[in-house]
């Protein structure tokens, strides 16, 4: 489950899967999660058409989760 608006750049609250990192860029935390996708935890793979989609385990027949970057900068609450 992912945290209401948890912020990178110590603005407060905290990122999931971060465990306790401080992330200064979207970029830096995305790089964190395709790390941890090693070992199974949903990370975000850019699209060619600059959109991002979330790589995890889902049902057949369910549709991927993709995500525009403003999107995932106003989830994790980090600035451009």
């Amino acid at each position: 489950m992912v945290a209401d608006k948890a912020h990178g750049n110590g603005a407060g609250g905290s990122l999931p899967h971060a465990d306790g990192r401080h992330f200064e860029t979207l970029d830096a935390y995305l790089a964190h999660l395709e790390e941890l996708g090693t070992i199974g935890i949903a990370w975000y793979e850019r699209r060619p058409d600059g959109r991002y989609q979330l790589i995890t385990r889902r049902p057949p027949g369910q549709a991927p989760e993709i995500f525009t970057r403003q999107e995932l900068l106003e989830r994790f609450g980090f600035a451009e």
